[in-house]
């Protein structure tokens, strides 16, 4: 791997390090702070809060996961019942497109083909020097 010079060094220890850095230290100071200042009810109402304030992104993105499951079951359904009707329309389509193909491709092909095979089979009727198969 290579090697980093200094000047990335330095530059990593200012643009990650320290600001990590400086922010676990007011966190922890603003926790130091909130443990001194409020008093035990106190405490006990902002652990509520702060529960009420993580439960409810849960249960919305939950929610959300559960609707968007549910609608994706249904699109399948419904695509099930859709797919084979237009699967064998487009089969169809597609078979029609095959045969006018090899149709044209045979037409184009037959005057290049059909001499030079009669030109063969007739040069393989009287270049035979024997009969290739045996007649008992």
């Amino acid at each position: 791997m290579a090697e980093k010079n200094n000047g990335s060094r330095v530059s990593e220890f200012w643009q990650i390090f320290l600001p990590a850095l400086i922010g676990l230290i007011l966190i922890g100071l603003i926790g130091a702070w909130v443990v001194i200042q409020v008093s035990p009810g106190n405490i006990t109402r902002f652990a509520e809060i702060s529960t009420v304030l993580l439960v409810i992104p849960v249960i919305l993105v939950s929610l959300s996961s559960f609707l968007i499951l549910g609608l994706l079951i249904y699109l399948v359904q419904r695509l099930m019942g859709i797919i084979p009707p237009f699967t064998s329309r487009i089969l169809d389509f597609l078979e029609k497109i095959r045969g006018a193909v090899v149709d044209i491709s045979d037409k184009v092909v037959r005057p290049v083909i059909q001499p030079f095979s009669l030109i063969t089979g007739i040069r393989n009727l009287f270049l035979r020097k024997g009969m290739r198969y045996r007649v008992e």
